[in-house]
């Protein structure tokens, strides 16, 4: 609930409004923070312990995931678009400092003061960011044991509108995990594994991000209690495709003309390696667990879940 709440309330505008204000490189430069966010969220989570499922038993966990977002990613400096009538640049300014979409407010190019009374009101008004220094995520996950000492995991969140602002937000993910201290019998008392994961989400038809990662993995259980750590390499990446609206100086009719501009570019997250630990307890079927992990963005991860 929490979660969805958040998502109903900090769009005052659709992302398809926000970022269609940007041209491609101030776009990206928008957005920069936010894949980063969403890659340190998804990769969280991903396991609670190295031990896994004996054969065609199954769990069911739901993570809550909340990223933190240091202060000097909240603004970026952006530059004027490249629009000149004659002489003149259209915008006063060369580069502003704005909100990046996790920042506060946005910045205002002016229009140049040696063209006023030639032109409209053209100011260019950048967006608002979220004002926050956290991005929550929810993400359910079911596990289930297969012979030879492996476990896969899936994630799925159905295609579905959580506000008309937001838009359709969709997200899958698989992994699979394997047991490693079964070449090591009783050699050593803990448990050891190795886990990869891809997983994909979609925010309406504007941006598609992917992330993946391989962790090593490592538990010991103590009765109740289980500590578990994990290291393990990461990537994330973005597509953002949308239109945005330019301008170009006329010079027959010595007017500005008002363009439709296709933007579609690649971002990548910068996300590479984390390192995380935990502790569950578990009460018969039931599983209570959190973590911390450490990456570009650190993440706090809390879940519950039940296995058979």
């Amino acid at each position: 609930i929490f979660v969805l709440l958040f998502f109903n309330n900090i769009w005052s505008e659709t992302m398809e409004q926000k970022i269609e204000k940007f041209g491609k490189e101030n776009g990206k430069l928008y957005l920069q923070p936010w894949v980063t966010a969403l890659g340190s969220n998804l990769n969280s989570g991903l396991y609670n312990n190295a031990k896994v499922l004996k054969p065609f038993l199954f769990g069911f966990n739901v993570n809550t995931m909340m990223a933190f977002i240091p202060k000097e990613d909240q603004t970026f400096t952006a530059t004027r678009p490249d629009i000149k009538i004659g002489e003149y640049y259209l915008y006063e300014e060369e580069e502003l400092e704005t909100a990046t979409v996790f920042g506060d407010e946005g910045a205002t190019f002016h229009l140049n003061d040696d063209l006023t009374g030639e032109i409209d009101d053209l100011e260019l008004i950048l967006p608002d960011g979220l004002n926050t220094t956290m991005l929550p995520l929810f993400v359910p996950q079911v596990n289930l044991g297969l012979p030879w000492g492996n476990e896969i995991t899936v994630r799925v969140f159905p295609k579905m509108e959580l506000n008309k602002d937001v838009g359709d937000i969709y997200f899958y993910g698989a992994g699979i995990k394997h047991n490693l201290d079964q070449y090591l019998p009783g050699i050593i008392p803990i448990d050891l594994a190795m886990q990869g994961f891809y997983q994909q989400l979609g925010v309406s038809d504007v941006i598609t991000i992917k992330s993946w990662s391989i962790n090593a993995l490592i538990s010991k259980k103590l009765m109740m209690w289980t500590l578990y750590g994990g290291i393990g390499l990461e990537g994330t990446s973005m597509n953002v495709d949308y239109e945005t609206t330019t301008y170009v100086y006329n010079t027959m009719t010595q007017e500005l003309d008002s363009e439709q501009l296709d933007i579609d570019f690649d971002l990548d997250g910068k996300n590479e390696f984390r390192a995380t630990a935990g502790v569950r307890y578990t009460v018969l079927l039931l599983k209570i667990y959190a973590d911390y992990s450490l990456s570009k963005y650190p993440v706090l991860n809390a879940g519950i879940g039940i296995s058979f």
